[in-house]
């Protein structure tokens, strides 16, 4: 007989005895209710933190919320405070492409969005992941945001946080500066706002209210 054998035998003729029944039912018990408690416990621990984590973002004022801009990126753009800044800007460049709307569509890799109450733009041009257009003295940039910012802007005066468009109200000159640190231009009061992953820049309008009519009648 060999081993295998020897150990059938073996169980066969072993006696066990008997479990009695409230010993089985507390350890059933005990092994069917700890996992429940924890998964309650820690179920209750995740829904106080997501309760506290709401209530702290709908108890942030708009500077509050314009510090947290300044610590992220606001889709493409980053916004970082200055000390000082310039005081006066030039009007927003136009933009001297002539591509058609589909044209710009084709090599940017994107629809652009525009502002409906300015009718067709007098200036399109388009890189990969990029379009601009202007309208007598309005320029909108749009691109796909990236992890990396495509811009920085250095402001000296504390952005307005915009709820219509969840987006950002720069109202005094600051630098446009690209992400190596080139300077661009000195830009005028600029709207900020991200939508479905792309980055719009509405340069030009000095009434906030009617930057923020623009953005949002942009499609």
């Amino acid at each position: 007989m060999n081993l295998d054998d020897e150990l059938r035998v073996l169980g066969r003729s072993a006696v066990v005895p008997p479990v009695a029944e409230d010993l089985t039912a507390a350890v059933l018990s005990r092994v069917a209710d700890l996992p429940v408690r924890r998964r309650l416990r820690d179920r209750w621990r995740a829904f106080v933190a997501g309760l506290l984590v709401l209530v702290a973002g709908a108890a942030l004022a708009p500077p509050v919320r314009a510090t947290v801009a300044e610590w992220l990126n606001i889709g493409g753009v980053q916004a970082r405070p200055v000390g000082t800044g310039p005081s006066t800007a030039p009007p927003a460049p136009s933009v001297p492409g002539h591509l058609s709307i589909a044209e710009a569509e084709r090599v940017a890799g994107f629809k652009p969005a525009l502002p409906k109450d300015l009718g067709a733009p007098a200036g399109v041009e388009a890189s990969k992941g990029f379009v601009a257009a202007s309208w007598n003295g309005v320029r909108l940039e749009q691109f796909q945001s990236e992890v990396e910012p495509m811009y920085l802007k250095k402001y000296y005066q504390s952005l307005e946080y915009v709820p219509e468009v969840n987006g950002y109200w720069f109202k005094t000159p600051h630098e446009l500066v690209l992400v190596d640190e080139r300077v661009v231009r000195i830009a005028g009061p600029t709207l900020v706002w991200v939508r479905d992953g792309v980055t719009f820049r509405l340069e030009g309008v000095a009434d906030k209210a009617r930057a923020v009519e623009l953005a949002r009648g942009t499609s």
